[in-house]
């Protein structure tokens, strides 16, 4: 448990990463912004159609195809709502704690897919918390910005974003206490993170990176799928 629990707080602790990187150079390239996106979408692409659907579909294809569908949904109805907020959104600094708070959402469920991939592999809790720490460090980015154009002090931003990134490991710990609680829960768990996860490629990742560069975007998701398929059968 402390192994997945440590890899799961590097992964959150990726959005501090993101934070402090925008203090040190505010403009990024969009090429190298977009290769990141595609290769976090690639290895999440990777991990849900080569380990955590087969997996949950071989426990039981109902649940799994359930979960999958729930998670998927239920992502899309808050970013909805999430969408809504920010459109009222009157300040920069009310604009980045919407953006915190609809990452916090996020983070629950993606430290959950990080429990539920260490049960399945050591690897594969390995790859996913690997995918959402370098999702993360763009969504630290995301959140600093109008933080720090609102006037908020960097220390004081870099210390929310820290408690922010508690969230992840905190999600990998409640998933960890599910499984062990309710052993028949896991398709469900598996697919609602699978749904969770793809989510955030179609929905998110993708055509972010697809806004930053759309050519470039294929380069990282080839790097991610390649990563993943060579770990997988190799």
């Amino acid at each position: 448990m402390q192994e997945v629990l440590i890899i799961a707080l590097a992964a959150g602790l990726c959005t501090l990463i993101g934070s402090a990187l925008l203090f040190l150079k505010r403009d990024w390239n969009d090429r190298a912004l977009a290769i990141f996106l595609g290769l976090a979408a690639g290895v999440m692409a990777a991990v849900v159609l080569m380990d955590m659907m087969p997996s949950a579909l071989l426990y039981d294809w109902k649940a799994a195809l359930g979960g999958l569908a729930l998670g998927f949904i239920f992502l899309w109805v808050f970013n909805r709502l999430l969408f809504s907020g920010l459109n009222s959104g009157d300040s920069l600094l009310g604009l980045g704690y919407l953006i915190m708070l609809g990452i916090a959402m996020h983070d629950l469920p993606e430290g959950m897919a990080i429990a539920l991939g260490s049960e399945l592999k050591a690897r594969t809790g390995m790859v996913i918390a690997l995918a959402i720490g370098i999702h993360n460090i763009p969504e630290g980015m995301a959140i600093a910005a109008p933080l720090l154009m609102g006037g908020l002090r960097r220390l004081r931003i870099l210390w929310q974003v820290l408690v922010l990134g508690l969230i992840t490991p905190l999600g990998t710990l409640l998933g960890l206490l599910l499984m062990g609680a309710l052993p028949g829960i896991l398709p469900w768990l598996m697919g609602i993170a699978s749904g969770i996860m793809s989510y955030l490629i179609l929905c998110q990742l993708w055509p972010q990176a697809g806004r930053k560069s759309s050519r470039s975007r294929w380069v990282g998701l080839f790097i991610g799928i390649s990563i993943i398929t060579l770990a997988t059968f190799i």
